[in-house]
């Protein structure tokens, strides 16, 4: 079973993060535009919007892990992820396109439903492949934090090219939110098979024997017994749940409370902008003081920030600029982090079971992630129960505002501070990882040298009379 343990070099590591500016970028769409989109430019009703997002999510709940299990067991000359990698690329760039430009207004809910969960489902199963791939590129402590980092920043890039795209279209050109939905369609698609090109020419994808099945019984047999797997799940859900909130009412926020009808778009670009920003400060707490320490001070961070937002003024673009720019900082620092506390997770299990099985972990790390940000949908659904109307000039009532700025700050708060407190006392830091690391090595040089012992039973002797 052999595992990369060499350097990986700059261009290698620019190549290898490639892939994650689009299917990232993909994911800030999905969250915040898809929706409001649904709603506003199909004619979708509330109800149905929550419905088709929220069974999305739910839907990966059970299609993440099984894609990840089925890749662990891939074996392709290309290498198991590369091989997940080109074969998903051009199925989610025709969904994609029939997402964000071919549905037409009036569509029937059902139609519209199948169309996001069949684009979920090719996503997760490039997302799965990326993310597996990347735990398995560098096996050590801060070499796992180095790729990730590295997925960060390009995910970060793809983000916030997608929020320029958006306020240079409603802003620069006034154009409505339909335009901008399709514009970051267009240059998505375009993105996924340059960025996929790259990543599969320049970077070797480390060969790993296929891994054992598991069952639906024996998956969750096995997650539930891993502590240390738990342990991660549960501050990413809780985050994913705060990111799911804020990212879905964003915009509703920002244009019914504070007044920001043209520039909601552009706050939210210097949002995910200072995310890429963000990416080296945490980067660099993780070697400094611990993965899951500099976890715990984003959480708190994002927790103090988030809150900042109930002082600021309606209309006062210069107030809130700065205030976006601060509360962006941990972007991705949650995300980045998860990663690769469970990157480490995977050397665990492998120590305990003989089986290397990124693709299962992360894909379970996506469910977790996924279902977490399916909250935003959900907040739809409560604020049509209170009467609120998303279009754009409507007149709200103050109970309908009330609710929204509730949900929007004081739920990410709460849920912030628990996914902080759930990582005291987190066992798995750098020494650790290194005595699994090395334990791991070991027990690969033992198979090695069983391999390549030659037969103990000598050919008998001739004998002479």
């Amino acid at each position: 079973m052999s595992r990369s343990t060499g350097k990986v070099s700059t261009l290698e590591l620019i190549a290898f993060a490639a892939p994650a500016a689009p299917l990232l970028a993909l994911s800030l769409p999905v969250i915040i535009f898809l929706p409001p989109h649904f709603a506003e430019h199909l004619g979708l009703p509330l109800w149905a919007v929550s419905a088709i997002f929220l069974g999305a999510r739910v839907f990966d709940l059970l299609i993440d892990p099984a894609i990840g299990g089925l890749q662990d067991r891939t074996m392709h000359p290309l290498g198991r992820r590369k091989i997940w990698l080109i074969a998903s690329a051009p199925v989610l760039m025709a969904l994609l396109w029939l997402v964000f430009l071919g549905l037409p207004p009036g569509i029937d809910p059902w139609l519209a439903g199948f169309a996001v969960f069949a684009m979920y489902l090719a996503y997760a199963s490039m997302m799965i492949a990326h993310l597996g791939w990347a735990g398995e590129l560098q096996p050590t402590y801060h070499g796992r934090t180095q790729v990730l980092g590295a997925v960060q920043l390009a995910s970060a890039v793809g983000q916030a090219l997608m929020l320029i795209i958006a306020g240079v279209v409603v802003q620069g050109f006034h154009g409505s939110n339909a335009d901008a939905v399709s514009t970051m369609g267009w240059i998505i698609f375009a993105l996924i098979p340059i960025t996929t090109l790259l990543a599969v020419t320049f970077v070797k994808d480390p060969q790993t024997p296929p891994q054992p099945h598991l069952g639906f019984r024996e998956t969750v047999k096995t997650l539930a017994g891993n502590k240390l797997a738990l342990r991660v799940l549960a501050p990413d859900l809780l985050l994913g749940i705060a990111q799911g909130v804020s990212g879905g009412l964003f915009l509703f926020y920002f244009q019914f409370v504070l007044g920001f009808e043209n520039e909601a778009q552009t706050l939210l670009a210097i949002y995910f902008m200072a995310g890429l920003l963000g990416v080296p400060i945490w980067w660099w707490l993780a070697r400094a003081r611990g993965k899951h320490v500099a976890l715990q001070i984003a959480l708190v961070f994002a927790s103090l920030t988030t809150g900042g937002i109930l002082i600021l003024p309606a209309h006062e673009f210069w107030f809130a600029a700065p205030a976006m720019l601060a509360a962006g900082l941990t972007n991705g620092g949650g995300v980045l982090l998860t990663r690769a506390l469970m990157a480490d997770v995977v050397d665990e299990d492998e120590l305990r079971t003989g089986a290397r099985r990124s693709g299962l972990f992360f894909g379970v790390l996506l469910t977790t992630s996924k279902l977490g940000v399916a909250a935003g949908p959900i907040t739809y659904a409560i604020l049509g129960a209170v009467g609120f109307v998303p279009a754009l000039g409507s007149e709200n009532s103050e109970q309908a505002l009330l609710t929204l700025s509730v949900l929007f700050i004081a739920v990410p708060i709460v849920l912030y501070a628990l996914a902080a407190l759930s990582l005291r006392k987190y066992p798995l830091d750098e020494k650790a990882q290194a005595e699994l690391h090395a334990a791991i090595a070991a027990r690969h040089a033992a198979l090695a040298d069983v391999k390549e012992e030659p037969s103990a039973i000598a050919a008998p002797s001739p004998t002479t009379t």
